[in-house]
């Protein structure tokens, strides 16, 4: 039986707004609704499935903690679902959990490959680079591949986003 947050979940998920998201998140976050338990909403319609992602993103801004458990799971689907923004969702996820170790070799892999492919969106090389900056200054990825990746952006057509590239870049360039 599925309980009543569930239910409403998948009944007004694909409609819901961010309001009614951040509403569902505190209350996930609050309760300790198991994460695990909504996970099929996934599998459900197209803008459901999305606006869950988006759920995600809310909970895990309230309590990274809630997350963390699941990060295999989830970096493990940031190719499988049929909408865009999943991997920039991942890649924020991975920023605010700190990389588990579990996956670290893999998710620095994934990172640095979207953060050098073109068709990568905007947002999820931003999240990218700001994981590897963050990893660098950790000692868990490296700074000779990040800095001149970072260098790289700089040719990119939108100026917030090199502006940010290169504020990345000179904190790693001037050490």
């Amino acid at each position: 039986m599925k309980s009543e947050l569930y239910q409403q979940l998948q009944s007004y998920l694909a409609e819901s707004d961010s309001e009614q998201r951040k509403f569902w998140a505190s209350r996930i976050v609050n309760d300790r609704v198991p994460i695990d338990s909504l996970f099929t909403l996934f599998h459900g319609e197209h803008k459901t499935a999305q606006r869950f992602m988006w759920l995600l993103g809310d909970v895990s801004e309230l309590d990274s903690s809630r997350i963390m458990p699941y990060m295999s799971l989830l970096f493990s689907m940031r190719d499988q679902m049929p909408f865009p923004g999943m991997p920039r969702s991942v890649a924020k996820w991975l920023i605010q959990t700190n990389v588990p170790e579990e996956i670290e070799d893999e998710a620095i892999k994934q990172l640095f490959e979207w953060l050098g492919n073109p068709q990568t969106s905007i947002a999820c090389k931003s999240f990218s680079a700001k994981c590897l900056g963050l990893m660098v200054k950790q000692g868990r990825a490296s700074k000779a591949k990040l800095v001149p990746m970072l260098k790289g952006q700089f040719k990119n057509s939108n100026r917030a986003f090199v502006k940010r590239m290169k504020k990345l870049h000179d904190q790693f360039e001037l050490r």
